[in-house]
């Protein structure tokens, strides 16, 4: 008995379609969301790295019986060492691990002193700013005397790291730019380190 209505088979072109999309809307969301955890975790592997670097500084400091200083920049950081002849810091650059690091793209350093905002430069601009006072050093001596000038390093670090297993009290924030999300790295008073996920509200 015929009753005018057919059992359908399969799913019309339309349907099909639509469920095309919305497949293609999660996987496109899927995707974002694993590209920006992954930059997240980029952020969280500076900061213990630095943290690691650190703790591995200050014992050999102690050991050593040698003053290293870190020297903060906006796009990354460099550790110092003190030479107690000229009472100068000096860059090191004959350790891999205590030389220049440059954050990747994207990535930016913020630093609190005594509660104080640091306002910190690029490596660049410091390179830029040392030359130039290198120079403006070297007319003044040949204005006066004869005698050359040797280029002396006119950065001082920030964090000091003694070889009395002092540590300078400072906060130091790493975070992706545009974004309220970093990771903290704590030097407190009692000369301990400490390193923690926090959602900074600026």
């Amino acid at each position: 008995m015929a009753t005018g209505f057919q059992k359908r088979n399969g799913f019309t072109l339309l349907e099909l379609l639509v469920v095309i999309v919305i497949i293609g809307i999660v996987v496109s969301m899927a995707s974002l969301s694993i590209n920006i955890l992954g930059r997240d975790t980029q952020i969280e592997d500076q900061a213990k790295r630095l943290n690691a670097v650190i703790a591995q500084v200050r014992e050999e400091c102690e050991i050593q019986g040698r003053d290293i200083g870190l020297f903060i920049e906006r796009d990354g950081y460099l550790f110092m060492r003190y030479n107690y002849q000229s009472q100068s810091w000096s860059e090191i650059d004959d350790d891999e691990m205590l030389a220049h690091r440059q954050l990747p793209e994207g990535l930016q350093q913020r630093l609190w002193l005594d509660d104080r905002e640091v306002i910190l430069k690029t490596h660049d601009e410091n390179i830029e700013a040392m030359q130039h006072a290198s120079t403006s050093a070297a007319d003044n001596s040949n204005a006066t005397s004869n005698n050359g000038v040797s280029q002396q390093d006119t950065r001082r670090p920030q964090i000091a790291l003694l070889s009395s297993g002092d540590l300078s009290p400072f906060e130091l924030r790493i975070e992706r730019e545009g974004t309220d999300f970093s990771w903290h790295l704590v030097g407190k008073p009692d000369n301990t380190l400490t390193v923690e996920v926090t959602d900074a509200q600026k």
